[in-house]
């Protein structure tokens, strides 16, 4: 008897504890299955983004590469509109960016300045890619100054960036600088690219040596007045005593 009532007193607490913690129990079955088929569904959706980004860059540089080899306004035209598609529905892409940097690129070899420095700022407003932004960066500042806006150009190549842009933010400012006429400036400028290339950088070394080399200044000849001291007291004691030379003719 005694082991009956342990039974139903077993029963009737497991119903008093299903009661109290069941539908938390259901509830969190639930949850954790909304979210794994979520995550599922949102990796599958991720995974098809991706792939319909990346063709659309790819049928981009197809257009882009055809234009280049053949100036072909139509190629041009379907890469402009693929790259505007890409920045309306995957802003947040590498491939949008890298779109625009293209853009940028070829309407700066078009002397389109304005819309190379629309593309270029637009990479800096959209994109999360932090190397693509320093890129952009440094190619506005060139178009800026190019532009006429030298002061603006500094400014954006003036702040602290990575090693490994170190260099190059360096050199544009000298070439921005020497634009400016100030070559003092720009010359420091390249030796401290110089002083920042890292290993895999060397390549640019010469260039950067010849740009600082071409704006030493140039030292005046040191001898130039000490040896001019002994001829000209030659000449005037020569004028003192215009005799002194006959005198040893005759004496010979």
């Amino acid at each position: 008897m005694a082991d009956h009532l342990t039974e139903e007193e077993q029963i009737e607490s497991l119903k008093r504890w299903w009661a109290e913690n069941g539908r938390g129990i259901v509830a969190g079955v639930v949850l954790a299955l909304v979210g794994y088929f979520g995550y599922q569904w949102w990796q599958t959706s991720e995974r098809s983004k991706a792939e319909e980004a990346s063709n659309l860059y790819q049928s981009f540089v197809e257009a882009v590469s055809a234009n280049e080899g053949q100036p072909d306004n139509k190629q041009l035209t379907t890469a402009k509109s693929l790259a505007q598609q890409l920045k309306e529905d995957f802003s947040k892409r590498i491939y949008a960016s890298q779109a625009s940097l293209r853009l940028a690129a070829l309407a700066a070899k078009d002397n389109d300045l304005e819309t190379a420095a629309k593309e270029l700022q637009w990479v800096l407003d959209n994109s999360d890619e932090e190397p693509l932004k320093l890129l952009a960066k440094r190619r506005l500042a060139t178009v800026l100054a190019a532009r006429g806006k030298p002061k603006e150009g500094l400014e954006l190549v003036s702040a602290d960036v990575p090693p490994s842009f170190a260099a190059l933010y360096s050199e544009t400012r000298g070439d921005i600088l020497l634009q400016q006429g100030d070559k003092a400036a720009a010359r420091s400028a390249y030796q401290q690219a110089l002083a920042q290339l890292l290993p895999e950088q060397q390549g640019n070394r010469r260039l950067l040596e010849m740009k600082a080399e071409s704006l030493a200044v140039s030292e005046p000849a040191a001898t130039g007045v000490e040896d001019s001291a002994p001829a000209s007291e030659a000449t005037e004691a020569s004028e003192e005593n215009p005799q002194s030379e006959e005198e040893e003719s005759d004496a010979q």
